[in-house]
């Protein structure tokens, strides 16, 4: 059955997020020039307004995704936003606003801290 224009607009809207350990962006893989081009590409990705990168600082300590993986997804409406969360023992879809800010982050600190890792190299 096709979707009706609304629901594929709606669908389109739909955004990825995900959250990085900070060693991702610090241990080098490849040459500086290869780990330059890969944090660039991080750092144009996360000014998509699809796609939100958040990266785990290692002084955050222990986080929720320490348990498992997980991805948050969300779209145009607050209401869309779901987070998958994946556990030795089984998964979940969590929804509600208190359990969805276990997982997140400081937004604006990510950029920086990938800019901080580039200059570096």
């Amino acid at each position: 059955m096709p979707l009706e224009q609304a629901e594929i607009e709606r669908l389109v809207g739909i955004r990825l997020w995900a959250i990085l350990d900070a060693s991702v962006i610090l241990r080098g893989v490849g040459s500086a020039e290869v780990m330059r081009e890969q944090l660039d590409r991080l750092l144009e990705a996360n000014e998509s307004p699809h796609i939100t990168l958040q990266v785990l600082p290692f002084a955050k300590g222990a986080h929720t995704a320490a348990l498992g993986s997980f991805v948050i997804t969300g779209g145009t409406e607050p209401s869309l936003d779901v987070v998958y969360a994946d556990f030795h023992t089984g998964s979940l879809f969590l929804e509600k606003g208190e359990e969805l800010e276990r997982y997140r982050l400081d937004m604006e600190a990510t950029s920086a801290m990938i800019r901080c890792a580039r200059k570096e190299l």
